[in-house]
């Protein structure tokens, strides 16, 4: 077996070594402040990490699709995170207080981890395993009631796809032609073969598109790619042009020490700014300083907080 394979059936727009291969799917992207936010989504999965939340899993490796869904959402949007994707509230506009607040279940409903927004479009990760999906649903069809120019997104693992959750959610927003887009993390494990493969086959996107939704699968360590297929999902949706599922393959970075570096995609962003003389260490500690900085203040407050009460 391969000790690092690669993600099948992608078109590569940056490639391992952070060579841009296709220009035209950066467009209107700015990758300096992506990494930026990239750098900083991995920090604060660092962070969280460190106060033994119940229930908490790590998400360093699936950055790109948790960022990118944050930054590509619109106003009227609507994002259904899983217990992963805490990140897209800070970068979606919550006010850092309040989201270390909810994460520590000081305020919204008192589970630690439990971020929402009502006013951000960001609804709250069900405890329910899977939930999200139908809830997304349900949303998607109320914006279809309400007229074309906006959308919901789901965002989750791809072990949901085995599950009656996921296929009913399919169907209701391909039969109800539904302004609702899937964002799936296939797992790729550096020391093996794919998690995602098994009976009902290796992609998801290609299982979804049997069911007639528009699809397509990426490497979940190419942020221009991913940036590409979210963002055409996203426009297709609140178009009217009907639901879709974007597949990214991802690799849990934290899980296993020997995963190659092209396969992280804050690495492999950090190797195209280098190519491009745009990064240097100065600029990587003055990214890192400055969100570090702002954690310890915020989770430092909450926390004295916490013990004066």
């Amino acid at each position: 077996m391969d000790a690092s394979p690669e993600p099948e059936g992608v078109e590569v727009s940056l490639d391992p070594e952070g060579q841009l291969l296709d220009k035209r799917a950066a467009h209107g992207l700015d990758l300096r402040a992506l990494y930026k936010r990239l750098v900083a989504a991995r920090l604060l999965d660092l962070r969280l990490a460190r106060l033994g939340l119940p229930m908490w899993a790590g998400s360093a490796g699936e950055e790109a699709v948790t960022v990118l869904a944050a930054m590509l959402a619109g106003p009227e949007d609507w994002l259904y995170p899983g217990v992963r994707d805490v990140a897209l509230a800070p970068i979606r506009g919550m006010d850092l207080d309040e989201f270390v607040q909810q994460v520590l279940g000081a305020s919204y409903n008192g589970r630690p981890g439990a971020v929402a927004a009502a006013d951000l479009g960001i609804a709250h990760a069900p405890e329910t395993l899977g939930l999200q999906l139908a809830l997304a649903a349900g949303q998607a069809h109320a914006q279809k009631l309400a007229g074309p120019g906006r959308m919901t997104a789901a965002l989750f693992g791809e072990g949901l796809t085995t599950t009656g959750m996921f296929h009913e959610s399919v169907a209701l927003a391909v039969t109800g032609d539904l302004p609702l887009v899937l964002l799936c993390k296939s797992t790729l494990w550096a020391d093996g073969a794919p998690v995602e493969a098994g009976l009902l086959g290796d992609s998801v996107a290609e299982r979804v598109k049997a069911c007639g939704m528009w699809s397509k699968r990426v490497d979940g360590a190419d942020v221009v790619g991913v940036y590409a297929a979210i963002d055409q999902a996203f426009r297709r949706a609140r178009d009217g042009r009907g639901p879709g599922l974007v597949e990214a393959v991802v690799t849990r970075v934290e899980q296993a020490a020997e995963v190659p570096a092209h396969r992280d995609p804050v690495e492999r962003l950090r190797r195209h700014l280098d190519r491009e003389k745009v990064w240097t260490p100065t600029f990587q500690d003055v990214i890192e300083a400055e969100v570090r900085g702002q954690l310890e203040r915020a989770f430092g407050h909450a926390l004295k907080q916490g013990a004066a009460s």
